[in-house]
Order: C-alpha cells, then sequence, then structure tokens
C-alpha cells in the first residue's frame, strides 16, 4: 500500500518557505503554518542583506509567488500549532486559525473592506 506523505511547517518566514518548497518539490503535501497574517517573516521587512547588500525582497518575492502557487503547499497563516499528538497513523496537529473577518474565497485583494473598516 503506497503511503501519502504529509508534512508541517511552522513558521512563515523565509526558512520556513524554503522548507515547504523543497518538500512540495519533492512530491510531499505540506501545510505551512504561520502566526502572523501573512508569509515572510523579518526579511519581508528588510531593505538589503547582510553580508552582501542584496535587495531583500528581490530574493523573497519569488519564493512567496512559487510557495502561493505550488500545488502541494497548502498556506494557512494567522493561525498557530496549540497540540500536537503521535498516533498509529502519524501525527495529529490542532492548529487554532484565527479569524480574519473576510471571506477568503471571495476575497480579490482589492482592499474595501480595509477602508470600510478603518472609519
Amino acid at each position: 500500500m503506497a503511503m501519502h506523505k504529509k508534512a508541517m511547517v511552522i513558521g512563515g518566514g523565509v526558512a520556513g518557505i524554503q522548507a515547504a518548497l523543497d518538500l512540495g518539490d519533492s512530491g510531499v503535501e505540506t501545510y505551512l503554518v504561520e502566526k502572523e497574517p501573512s508569509i515572510g517573516g523579518r526579511m519581508a521587512q528588510l531593505d538589503k542583506t547582510f553580508p552582501t547588500n542584496d535587495c531583500a525582497m528581490c530574493i523573497l518575492s519569488p519564493k512567496l509567488v512559487e510557495a502561493g502557487s505550488h500545488p502541494y503547499i497548502n498556506i494557512i497563516s494567522n493561525s498557530e500549532v496549540m497540540g500536537l499528538e503521535n498516533s498509529s497513523s502519524g501525527f495529529k496537529v490542532k492548529v487554532l486559525k484565527r479569524p480574519r473577518y473576510v471571506d477568503e474565497e471571495k476575497c480579490t485583494g482589492c482592499g474595501i473592506c480595509v477602508c470600510q473598516n478603518a472609519r
């Protein structure tokens, strides 16, 4: 019987994104859990990287696009791992997904809801 491999990466910084990409490229269904509303971590906040002074977003942006469109990567942002349990069939993970107050299926990223909620 063939076993369907699944993995979870906790932390959506550049290292977590790369780990998820490596797993996904190997055919492993991967869940990338990030506590913040978006992935990218500290690198998304930087202008340049040390010691080369390379553009941080020039390195990170392609990884964000690739992870977001990868068929084997499921991004679960705005969430935290609350528990981990080992069972005979593998691990069971409890994830707390905080509300976004926006229907993610309908969201186009237009920003209208942000403007309306800021009033």
